[in-house]
């Protein structure tokens, strides 16, 4: 008789604040994750509904319908095996500042004790081998995603899940590209802009974004999956459609701002170490 199959190593859950937040910080992971043989579960704090209104979207589509059903397409993509919302509303852009105007329902304002219950019975049902979720900061600010740091926190703990990889961003490494790389490679195809007071394009360096450094504990190389991360990314079309400026990047350049993912750890080497 055939062997079964080897059972997987176990889960590691991701849990982000809005759809494309998943693939465009943790999009490699969750790919080199999956073809690892681990289960990789996404779960969402909202559907994204105040996110950009493309042309893409008629007035008959809801946007958080149409968020979710392109975070369906990137997780089938990156190798996610479910997929689950919370259904908090999104707190918007406008809650980087101060407070003010967020909807009924915002994941900023939900009680860290409730959404945390929430999270903490996926991770408990799953088995959760290590969660994802964002740095203090939350990356760059937005309270959605200090949010989830919160939540994160909280959840695992009561989960009792060993080990929690907080989502960054190098942004010694970003500043780096931004003012070397971007720049550099600008100049080469047109180098009619080398005098005419040529500045980085990203607005990486002047972002009060991520962590040092010497504070990133796990950096991967997810430059040989980029071209999965990258459909995934675009399966996001209502917020980075084919004219964003990620989606027009030369590919050298694409690789060397998305190519690698960060991680700050809490709790013993996981899942994540097994692939530096």
């Amino acid at each position: 008789m055939p062997a079964d199959p080897p059972s997987p190593p176990g889960t590691v859950v991701f849990f982000h604040a809005h759809p494309d937040d998943e693939a465009i910080f943790t999009g490699g992971t969750m790919a080199l994750l999956a073809a690892a043989g681990w289960r990789v579960v996404l779960v969402l704090a909202t559907a994204g509904e105040q996110g950009e209104t493309s042309a893409l979207v008629g007035p008959e589509v809801p946007l958080a319908v149409r968020r979710m059903g392109e975070t369906a397409r990137a997780a089938e993509c990156l190798g996610a095996q479910r997929v689950e919302f919370l259904g908090y509303h999104d707190s918007g852009v406008d809650s980087v500042g101060p407070v003010g105007g967020r909807p009924v329902g915002a994941f900023a304002d939900a009680p860290v004790d409730e959404a945390s219950a929430r999270l903490a019975g996926i991770l408990a049902e799953e088995q959760a081998r290590a969660l994802v979720s964002y740095d203090a900061r939350g990356i760059y600010g937005h309270l959605d995603h200090v949010q989830v740091h919160r939540v994160g926190q909280a959840a695992a703990a009561a989960a009792a899940v060993p080990t929690v990889y907080e989502s960054t961003v190098d942004r010694e490494y970003l500043h780096f590209v931004e003012t070397h790389l971007v720049v550099e490679a600008t100049i080469a195809t047109q180098p009619e802009r080398a005098g005419a007071g040529l500045r980085p394009g990203l607005g990486l360096a002047a972002a009060p974004l991520g962590l040092s450094t010497v504070e990133v504990d796990c950096t991967v190389d997810v430059r040989h999956v980029l071209p999965v991360k990258r459909r995934a990314m675009a399966a996001h079309a209502s917020q980075i459609p084919e004219t964003s400026s990620a989606m027009r990047l030369p590919d050298a350049d694409f690789a060397a701002v998305y190519g690698y993912e960060w991680y700050a750890r809490r709790g013993p080497p996981g899942p994540i170490d097994g692939l530096l």
